[in-house]
């Protein structure tokens, strides 16, 4: 199964066991009415911060509604406020690009990206697409929760 169709299967559950509606969703989110039926279809994925919202909203990871975690018992919430990930993300990228020696050509062609993409997030000029957030926490072994700074609530 494909990213697009696990991320799209998960959140059609989610909303079908809570009963909750697009339009609610939508309201509580403040994620537009047709991007969360986009998700669904399985047409896109959320960008970063919908996708944070999108989990903090269910209190699932980020990692259960990638596919990357099977099960999801535990209740998740971002730390730092949306606005914040960027900051979080570069510093944890740097950190881990600097413990497995990486540079930012060497991490764009295990990405199979342009090194410009890896310099403008490192930058904080743009933020990686989900699947390039999915694709980093396998190259550096690490949850997409961690590099978005979710965690499990206490």
């Amino acid at each position: 199964m494909t990213l697009l169709e696990t991320f799209s299967k998960r959140l059609t559950q989610l909303m079908d066991t809570e009963k909750v509606s697009v339009r609610k969703l939508s309201i509580k989110t403040q994620i537009s009415r047709r991007s969360i039926r986009l998700y669904m279809l399985g047409l896109c994925l959320p960008r970063y911060d919908s996708l944070a919202k999108i989990a903090d909203y269910f209190e699932v990871s980020t990692d259960y509604l990638l596919g990357k975690d099977a099960e999801c018992f535990d209740s998740f919430t971002t730390v730092c406020e949306i606005h914040e990930i960027p900051q979080h993300f570069v510093t944890c990228l740097q950190a881990l690009m600097n413990e497995n020696r990486f540079s930012q050509g060497e991490l764009s062609r295990r990405l199979h990206m342009k090194q410009t993409s890896v310099s403008k997030w490192i930058r904080m000029r743009t933020m990686p697409e989900t699947d390039a957030l999915a694709a980093l926490s396998d190259i550096f072994d690490c949850k997409v929760d961690y590099l978005i700074n979710s965690e499990k609530k206490q």
